[in-house]
């Protein structure tokens, strides 16, 4: 038997007292939760708003539901397509986002949609995301449509034919690709307590944890406005925001996976939230946001107000409500020990060891045919000094065996490496471990070390090839091989980097070319630029060049060739046009690369069979190969 309409009416009147459901009944009326048990029992949403009209919200609270856009610019909402996202427009984003793509991929398979059955409102709700185990954390609001307080614990709420709800988390729903991949709830561990002073949040537990998606770190430091941050979940067109933003920043697709970048805005240790500026929408209750520097959970979103601030729960509250749930975490190990691990001193080859390293030999490959390092024009003035000589000339060369280094103090990086190689008497010594050392006859101050590459997608790339200076007798050879592990020889280069071609070339050019004595110079290096992205202090080479010197064998005379490698399209933005479609590296005229790196190669452009010939123009004026493979070098 129905109450009567007056006593219902009373009863919800009642509820205006009681500040723990304001906010959650005003969220219904706001279209995040089902109304459907009041309307069918004949209280319409104008009469509930009338009654409870004059509450007023809590800003920051978790009244402040309304998903939203608050930057118009510099914060996309980009597309998730097979597990990775589409790249940003802004070269900033892209130099921010790339480091972290692993990380970020692993989050994205971790974050899923809710889907109901049996809801007479909803296909799906939300976002969640695997928080353990075998464990979803999304949001209270968000587990309401479908739970509900049961006793002392949780249970399924009941549709209009009286059958129990059901809700499931499909990791997939991504733009285009067609591809689900849905995972049951079996149980509501949890759903906060109502109210503004409660966090909200819920955890839920899958049916199966067989090939779930991984547990997600909870961020364990401390919060600090200005921390790169990215968003992942299902934005839905959300008629609180305007329509003309929407359509800027989402471009009109919707209820698909996303991620949006953006940055913490606001931290108080006294607030179980936190304020972010990453776009988002309806749909991205229950997202992740994930801090970009750790790759870690640093907190649960919740809701915003258009063009004001959007909330998320902090990590701390979430491990604390995971605790209260009896729930176990996968605390990484740096995490499990009592105490905090010291930072640790960069290792130092001390310059005494490193004094009588011959280093790269300019009549290497022989009488008559010196090949001098390059000369660094104006940039001599940057370059490091490793020793004046008697007479006060500035020594700029570190070397080691088999090869030689120039850095540059400006930039913390080789400005170049030169290589000797030997191909009839290479080793193959295998890589054991993968310990790098700062050079002691230089200051730590202008090498770069492992904290550019800690916890990210770049690598420490070998200027001078690990393996390009390992020949000669055992000994010499296990000497040049670790010579190669000095930060001096490092620059960072991105983990997806395609180097196959790069690899290949000398032993190419050894195998094919009639090189006299199997015997080649190398000279490579990063294209430094003032406008490359700054990453940690570091700015990060867009690009890399390589010119390889060798004796024709059947005209007795040098042969030199150029080329460069592109990191463009995974640090930052393409500017001079270095991509060629699916080609990352190409062939140029020596001379073009020495104008472009402003060094002086002492008139090897003379023996460059391309000699500017062929090529494609480009707005730079120079011309490329473009490669797909070692055959198409013009030799």
């Amino acid at each position: 038997m129905k109450t009567p309409l007056n006593q219902r009416q009373s009863q919800i009147a009642s509820l205006r007292h009681d500040p723990r459901t304001v906010a959650e009944i005003k969220r219904q009326l706001d279209g995040e939760i089902p109304l459907f048990r009041a309307t069918t029992n004949g209280v319409s949403r104008d009469r509930i708003a009338a009654v409870i009209g004059e509450a007023a919200p809590r800003p920051g609270g978790s009244d402040a539901l309304a998903e939203a856009i608050v930057l118009l610019t510099n914060r996309p909402s980009l597309l998730v397509q097979n597990d990775t996202f589409t790249l940003p427009e802004s070269g900033d984003w892209r130099s921010r986002l790339l480091p972290r793509k692993s990380s970020v991929e692993k989050a994205i398979r971790s974050t899923g949609r809710v889907e109901l059955s049996n809801n007479p409102d909803y296909d799906w709700v939300g976002t969640g995301w695997v928080i353990a185990p075998g464990v979803v954390v999304t949001n209270r609001h968000v587990a309401l449509t479908f739970g509900v307080k049961s006793g002392a614990g949780f249970a399924f709420l009941r549709g209009p034919n009286t059958q129990s709800m059901a809700a499931r988390l499909d990791f997939k729903e991504e733009y285009r690709t067609g591809t689900t991949a849905e995972f049951e709830i079996q149980k509501i561990l949890f759903i906060e307590d109502l109210g503004g002073q409660n966090p909200d949040l819920a955890l839920l537990q899958f049916k199966q944890a067989s090939g779930l998606p991984s547990a997600l770190n909870v961020y364990r430091g401390v919060l600090a406005s200005g921390r790169d941050v990215a968003v992942i979940g299902y934005p839905a067109r959300d008629s609180r925001n305007a329509d003309d933003a929407m359509s800027r920043v989402f471009g009109d697709i919707f209820n698909v996976k996303r991620l949006a970048p953006g940055t913490i805005s606001g931290a108080d240790k006294k607030d179980w939230f936190f304020t972010h500026d990453c776009s988002t929408l309806g749909g991205n209750s229950g997202s992740l946001v994930q801090d970009l520097e750790t790759g870690e959970a640093i907190g649960l979103h919740y809701g915003g107000r258009f063009r004001q601030a959007n909330y998320a729960v902090r990590a701390d509250v979430l491990l604390d409500r995971l605790a209260k749930a009896k729930v176990k975490i996968t605390v990484p190990a740096k995490e499990a020990k009592k105490k905090p691990a010291k930072a640790t001193k960069e290792a130092t080859t001390p310059a005494t060891k490193l004094a009588t390293r011959p280093g790269y030999q300019e009549n290497f490959l022989g009488q008559g045919f010196n090949v001098s390092l390059p000369g660094l024009k104006s940039h001599a003035g940057d370059a490091v000094v490793v020793k004046k000589t008697e007479t006060g000339v500035k020594k700029h060369r570190l070397d080691y065996t088999h090869f030689s280094v120039v850095m540059s103090v400006s930039r913390k990086l080789c400005r170049y490496t030169a290589v000797n190689i030997d191909g009839t008497r290479l080793l193959r010594i295998p890589r054991e471990g993968d310990k790098w050392f700062f050079d002691g006859r230089i200051g730590a101050d202008v090498q770069t070390g492992n904290p550019l590459y800690a916890n990210n997608d770049y690598d420490r790339g070998h200027m001078v090839r690990r393996l390009d200076p390992v020949w000669g007798p055992n000994a010499e050879a296990s000497l040049a091989n670790d010579d190669t592990f000095h930060y001096t020889n490092s620059c960072p280069q991105h983990a997806q980097l395609n180097q196959k071609i790069w690899n290949d070339l000398e032993d190419y050019l050894l195998d094919n070319a009639g090189a006299h004595d199997l015997r080649i110079s190398v000279f490579t290096g990063p294209v430094l630029r003032e406008d490359d992205h700054d990453y940690r202090g570091v700015l990060i080479p867009r690009d890399f060049w390589k010119v390889v010197v060798m004796v024709n064998a059947a005209k007795n005379k040098l042969h030199a060739t150029a080329y460069t490698l592109t990191q463009s399209h995974l640090v930052g933005n393409i500017t001079e046009g270095f991509v060629f479609g699916q080609f990352a590296t190409a062939q140029l005229p020596v001379a073009d690369l020495a104008q472009l790196v402003g060094l002086d190669f002492h008139g090897l452009e003379q023996f460059d069979p391309l000699a500017r010939s062929g090529g494609e123009e480009l707005t730079t004026g120079q011309r490329r190969n473009p490669l797909s493979s070692v055959r198409g070098i013009i030799l």
